[in-house]
């Protein structure tokens, strides 16, 4: 048997008020007194009536929905931008629409054009491979609002993202300045064509007179924990051997410092190891983390901003901003 939706006619049956008084009352208006509201909404409420929202977008043209389009769901940055991202949607009145690309540029596809046939007013989105956004540019010039959480020059779209060729700047000059001249790079970003960490990790070398064979650049396939166990192992086999690591992410830091513990390995003092995003978990690991900040609320706050001012915006403009965010270094035991 069906679910029976209960409409604004059954509650207004109930309470012996017009539709249209019923609806003003639901609507938050003011106009009517408190006793009539009062009973109004405690009606509503016992009948458990929700309002038809497919039905008002269709009036209204608008569903007050945002997509948001995520790489992966298990990434505790990703995972904590998007909870920023929903709260402060809902203090603007709209709501989130969740998906997951896995990493995979079809998947990527296919929620594009789910969140788009669900008539979401505009979406934010990670991008899985820089290389191949020619579908999200085209979602742009086709006018609808949408939004990259990440930095890629010159690719005609608006941007708000935390500045990662500063912060891998920031990170491998620190290690320079404890005095390491071999570090190990663990990123493979940059075969999905990002290679702000890689190319910020080498300016930093060049500015401060280093080789570029001071850094070597270890590919963990991957980004959690296990990954960053695994390249440690490779890191540790290179010649001239590191001795600092600079992580992508976090979690490929701390899985580097599993690893090293199992060795017998002294962090720092055997080698110091720096991550990338500040997580929790980088502050309470049994050494602790030096790591650069992503600061998810400020890009949720800039992304939210920019994008809702593109949905409400009437003047359909090609113009676009990008946004890219400073981040700082947090230090920590492990360097």
């Amino acid at each position: 048997m069906g679910r029976i939706r209960v409409r604004l006619k059954d509650v207004a049956e109930a309470t012996g008020y017009s539709v249209n008084t019923v609806s003003l009352v639901l609507r938050g208006s003011s106009r009517l007194p408190l006793k009539t509201r009062d009973l109004i909404l405690k009606e509503a409420e016992r009948q458990n009536y929700v309002p038809n929202q497919l039905a008002r977008s269709l009036i209204l043209q608008s569903t007050k929905m945002v997509g948001l389009v995520l790489t992966d769901i298990m990434n505790p940055t990703i995972t904590k931008t998007a909870r920023s991202i929903e709260l402060d949607l809902a203090k603007a009145g709209y709501g989130v629409m969740f998906a997951s690309s896995d990493n995979e540029l079809a998947n990527e596809k296919r929620a594009l054009n789910h969140l788009q046939s669900s008539q979401v007013d505009g979406i934010l989105i990670y991008p899985t491979n820089r290389n191949e956004i020619s579908h999200i540019q085209n979602i742009a010039k086709s006018g609808y609002p949408i939004l990259m959480l990440s930095d890629i020059p010159d690719a005609g779209l608006d941007v708000v993202a935390i500045d990662d060729i500063k912060g891998a700047h920031i990170a491998v000059s620190h290690l320079i300045e404890q005095g390491h001249k071999q570090i190990a790079i663990l990123d493979g970003a940059k075969n999905l064509g990002n290679s702000d960490k890689y190319d910020g990790s080498f300016a930093a070398a060049e500015d401060a007179g280093l080789p570029s064979s001071a850094l070597q650049i270890v590919d963990p396939e991957g980004h959690g924990a296990i990954n960053g166990f695994a390249a440690m192992q490779k890191a540790w086999a290179l010649t001239p051997r590191p001795t600092a690591i600079f992580a992508s992410t976090d979690s490929l830091a701390i899985g580097a410092a599993r690893w090293c513990r199992e060795h017998d390995l002294r962090i720092p003092q055997d080698v110091a190891i720096v991550g990338f995003d500040n997580t929790e978990a980088a502050e309470f690991c049994s050494t602790p983390l030096t790591t650069i900040n992503y600061d998810s609320e400020d890009v949720s706050k800039h992304a939210v901003e920019r994008i809702i001012s593109r949905i409400e915006s009437d003047n359909m403009s090609d113009d676009t901003t990008i946004t890219l965010i400073e981040p700082n270094l947090v230090i920590r035991e492990s360097s």
